[in-house]
């Protein structure tokens, strides 16, 4: 066992941080630029990029750019990342990534979640499921959205409450791929009979 000391006051040192570290936690897993985390997190901008760089010192964020931008991104192999995140998600209430303030208005919209690209579940079968009665358009419009402030390409699969209350019921491997990997629902408006089934460790060997 390593007798190093890991600089805990690197990690919890001002508000401002904790916000920072609350979002890569418990929002979305994707990368951020500066003004995109000082808008969700309501900080300065100032004071995001001074701990961002602490962060990032310390080994939690890692970084890349890309046309001009910097983004930041939460590194899986920081050593205290699911001690942080089991923290962050029993402390309060997480920072919800205001990426999906459009898909959350959709009418007929009963219930989403980000899975694949969004909470690094590489092989999931979709980025973003939606479940209701949809406008196919008004959805498109809004997956687009949110496609420009990512600037990268999304998949999205609608499905209607029947449709996915049949595939639920018959153990869909679609399904079972998306709920037996990690996923953020975005709403959740479903009733208690059609809510995603837990994925037991039997049901998943025999996918």
């Amino acid at each position: 066992m390593s007798s190093k000391t890991f600089p805990l006051e690197k990690i919890f040192g001002s508000r401002t941080r904790v916000k920072i570290i609350t979002l890569f936690t418990t929002g979305v897993k994707r990368p951020y630029y500066v003004r995109e985390i000082a808008r969700n997190i309501d900080e300065r901008l100032n004071a995001v990029r001074r701990e961002l760089g602490i962060l990032q010192k310390v080994g939690m964020l890692t970084t890349h750019t890309n046309k001009r931008r910097k983004y930041y991104e939460l590194n899986p192999n920081f050593i205290l990342l699911s001690e942080l995140s089991g923290i962050m998600h029993k402390s309060g209430p997480g920072i919800e990534d205001t990426l999906f303030k459009n898909i959350e208005r959709l009418s007929g919209l009963k219930y989403a979640c980000a899975s694949g690209y969004f909470t690094g579940a590489a092989d999931a079968p979709t980025d973003l499921l939606f479940v209701g009665t949809l406008n196919e358009q008004q959805l498109d419009k809004a997956v687009k959205l949110v496609e420009e402030q990512l600037d990268r390409e999304i998949t999205y699969t609608p499905m209607t409450e029947n449709e996915f209350k049949y595939r639920r019921d018959f153990n869909d491997v679609f399904l079972r791929n998306i709920f037996s990997r990690p996923y953020k629902e975005l709403t959740n408006k479903l009733k208690p009979e059609l809510q995603p089934k837990p994925i037991t460790k039997r049901a998943a060997a025999g996918s």
